[in-house]
């Protein structure tokens, strides 16, 4: 047998690579063993996130140990190529460790986020971390990379003038969003969860606040992802961050030789059984203009949630036009007269 792997080289590098393929998932059952009896019940050890995936980057990293004598024993190292081939296997475990490392930090600070929900600066004290970690790791897994592939940055530091301006120019963009991410925690102009209104008209709720951009779902469910730099240049319109409730208008009008108190009175009764309409702040109507038509007014009713606009809208409307019906109250349209002179 070992005769034999003296005649087929190759062959004797690629067991050699299973064995480390091998060491590496024995590590991931001792290690799975090891954490089942101090994991919670409600969190199996092997769904979760810690302990789902790390059989990748253990066995990728026993293979890269194993690899450079492999590569010898396979006679390998005789090609110009080797190197770049080593510099490959021993890349990917850092490649797999990096992101495995992010994966579990977003999860344990979601779970986090989820549990302080209520607190605002928490949430967003969170976010900032969980993002700057992030980067954290994403560099380093980089600077190993670049270790890896004996790739010296000295040179490129030393011309720091022209790598400076072509770096700027090139990661202006990315630079500005990123700052203007950390200017969004800082300042705090909006919160996970708050309803925003966007200069470009879109309205809809925040879901998330990234290191580069800000996603944004719709009330059409249509995810919009505004970089932060526009976020913080623009002028965003909060509806929920002081004060939760939104007031909803609505414009009608009626015949000039109605009664404005019954008139009044109608309107807020139509409110009643209305069931998005707060009753405190209490409903009210305003009387706006004398129109061509009609007098204009104006009912002006609280809702607990900007997300029910739309629905607390039209069941205002449909409340109007039939308490208006019921109490025989005109609601005018606009009339023209046309006359016809016949020329004698």
């Amino acid at each position: 047998m070992i005769q034999w792997f003296h005649l087929n080289p190759f062959a004797h590098g690629v067991l050699i690579l299973l064995f480390g393929a091998l060491i590496g998932y024995v590590l991931y059952l001792i290690l799975i063993k090891i954490t089942r009896g101090r994991t919670p019940v409600s969190l199996s050890p092997i769904r979760s996130p810690a302990l789902q995936y790390i059989w990748l980057p253990l066995i990728l990293t026993t293979i890269a140990i194993f690899a450079d004598d492999a590569i010898e024993r396979a006679g390998l190292n005789v090609y110009f190529w080797w190197d770049e081939f080593l510099a490959m296997l021993q890349s990917l475990p850092v490649i797999a460790w990096t992101w495995q490392l992010i994966a579990i930090c977003r999860f344990y600070f979601f779970r986090l986020t989820d549990q302080h929900t209520e607190e605002t600066n928490v949430v967003h004290s969170l976010a900032l971390v969980s993002n700057l970690i992030t980067l954290l790791f994403i560099v380093g897994g980089c600077y190993v990379i670049l270790r890896i592939w004996s790739l010296d940055l000295s040179p490129l530091l030393t011309s720091a003038g022209l790598v400076t301006a072509v770096g700027a120019i090139a990661a202006r963009d990315a630079l500005s969003d990123f700052l203007g991410g950390i200017t969004i925690f800082l300042d705090r102009p909006y919160h996970i969860g708050d309803f925003v209104v966007l200069t470009s008209g879109e309205r809809g709720e925040v879901v998330n606040i990234g290191i580069r951009s800000t996603k944004i779902r719709t009330r059409d469910d249509v995810h919009i992802s505004v970089p932060n730099s526009v976020m913080i240049g623009a002028k965003t319109m909060n509806e929920t961050s002081l004060v939760p409730q939104y007031r909803v208008r609505c414009r009608v009008g009626v015949a000039y030789n109605s009664d404005l108190l019954e008139v009044e009175n109608v309107l807020l009764d139509s409110l009643k059984d209305n069931p998005f309409v707060l009753h405190e702040p209490e409903p009210r109507v305003r009387y706006r203009d004398f129109g061509d038509w009609a007098v204009e007014l104006e009912v002006l009713a609280w809702i607990k949630d900007p997300r029910d606009r739309g629905f607390a809208r039209d069941l205002i409307i449909r409340g109007i036009h039939q308490a208006f019906r019921d109490e025989k109250i005109d609601i005018p349209c606009p009339q023209k007269e046309i006359t016809i002179k016949k020329d004698e």
